[in-house]
């Protein structure tokens, strides 16, 4: 019955697997605004390109495209929908997001906007009461190696609030070889549900020494689907470290759960790496690939993200953990006198060396015996406790002795005295356990 989208599919697929793909992994620091609300990661402002192996990307493109071939609805959007196959490449990593557009939750939108031989469409999008998640495509009349999109502005027509969380759009988009075509997303996510359905999204494009600017009105017409809560106040203890799970709350594009750790661990637990969704068949919703992976409400509570599985209706649901990024707490801070480039306290086993001070970075070696993807500083305070601002981070390596580079912009940094305090958000550093609580 669907011989064509099946043909189309291959087509596809082979097209995929056959490009070069320099892929840029865009560490964000975001902050959200629950209670002086701060992100786990420094992603947005901590950035470094890296390539992934033609193998690697033909693999996760394959195993798609078959999770497409069992499912005809799906392999049905692809023909019917004008440029699906562009959204297939940047949902493919969200189970969530494939589960929205495979139960037709996905809004087309086609609203453009021009300037100077380079335009701007908002395909569609995924909205959710607590999040909207824009698809756009950038056309050029000529190729261009690099967009960068820049500074998005999401107002209300009706002049209605906004209660900002985070924010988030793609890029840069880079081609080696030049594109006329690039596709991405923007996405919001909001404290509270939002009362409008009428937008204008503002944003700019640069590249090639050239900005853009671009207005772009829109509605979202479709009714958004309710939230699902789970009440789940269960206690578990890793390694001696006591966590309470209190709440799981299901939207289409993302998975909240609220966690809270016990005042009298002896352990700052940082990241829950592989905390998921189980069902009663072993099917598994990971924490979100890109993005808000999390969001700080005080040191020991959380809102941990998941990608949703809103469009699934198991007969049981588990929340699964098994290894948790965790520091002594006495350890949590990565202690440094910028004057006589000296650090003067980390964790256990001393990671971190050759400490030098250029302007206003701080530079730091960082040498771990497997590759570890996170960046590892959070807040920067002086030696009175107030925060110093960081308008920027960064990493480079590894080398060929496993050596990395890490890097924090502090600003005014010459004038700081005394020593500065860098709190770990990342280390690698677990406790393990095998840990799984029934919510449904």
């Amino acid at each position: 019955m669907y011989n064509r989208e099946e043909e189309k599919l291959a087509e596809y697929k082979k097209k995929f697997v056959n490009i070069s793909i320099p892929t840029v992994l865009l560490d964000e620091q975001i902050h959200l605004g629950l209670q002086r609300a701060r992100s786990e990661a420094r992603r947005q402002k901590s950035r470094k390109r890296r390539v992934i192996s033609l193998v690697a990307a033909a693999v996760l493109i394959i195993g798609f495209f078959t999770t497409i071939r069992v499912s005809p609805t799906f392999a049905h959007y692809i023909t019917i929908i004008p440029g699906m196959e562009k959204l297939v490449e940047l949902i493919r990593d969200d189970k969530g997001r494939m589960l929205a557009v495979e139960n037709e939750y996905y809004q087309e939108i086609g609203v453009s906007d021009e300037a100077e031989g380079l335009r701007l469409t908002i395909d569609g999008a995924i909205a959710d009461e607590q999040g909207l998640v824009l698809f756009y495509t950038l056309d050029s009349e000529e190729k261009r190696k690099e967009l960068l999109v820049d500074r998005p502005q999401l107002t209300s027509q009706d002049g209605s609030k906004l209660d900002w969380g985070t924010i988030s759009s793609g890029g840069p988009h880079y081609s080696e070889t030049g594109e006329k075509s690039f596709s991405g997303t923007v996405e919001y996510f909001f404290q509270s549900p939002y009362e409008a359905r009428e937008f204008e999204l503002s944003l700019q494009v640069s590249g090639d020494g050239n900005e853009w600017s671009f207005n772009l009105p829109f509605s979202i017409e479709e009714e958004l689907a309710k939230k699902k809560t789970y009440d789940i106040n269960k206690n578990v203890t890793i390694e001696g470290q006591a966590i309470e799970f209190i709440e799981a709350t299901v939207y289409p594009l993302r998975v909240a759960v609220h966690i809270k750790m016990d005042d009298n661990n002896t352990k700052k637990l940082l990241e829950f790496e592989d905390l998921r969704l189980v069902d009663e068949n072993g099917e598994s919703w990971t924490k979100i690939a890109n993005g808000t992976t999390a969001s700080q409400i005080s040191d020991n509570e959380k809102i941990i993200y998941l990608q949703s599985n809103y469009f699934k209706q198991p007969e049981e649901l588990y929340l699964a953990v098994n290894k948790i990024q965790a520091v002594d707490k006495d350890e949590a801070n990565v202690v440094i006198d910028p004057k006589n480039e000296e650090i003067l306290k980390q964790p256990a086993g001393e990671k971190l060396s050759h400490l030098r001070v250029e302007e206003n970075q701080a530079v730091f070696r960082f040498q771990n015996k497997e590759e570890f993807n996170y960046f590892l500083f959070g807040l920067i305070r002086d030696e009175n406790g107030k925060e110093l601002e960081s308008p920027s981070s960064f990493n480079s390596g590894p080398d060929q002795d496993g050596i990395e580079e890490y890097g924090v912009v502090i600003s005014n940094l010459s004038s700081v005295k005394g020593p500065i305090s860098l709190e770990l958000s990342f280390y690698p550093s677990w406790i393990e356990g095998t840990e799984k609580v029934r919510i449904k």
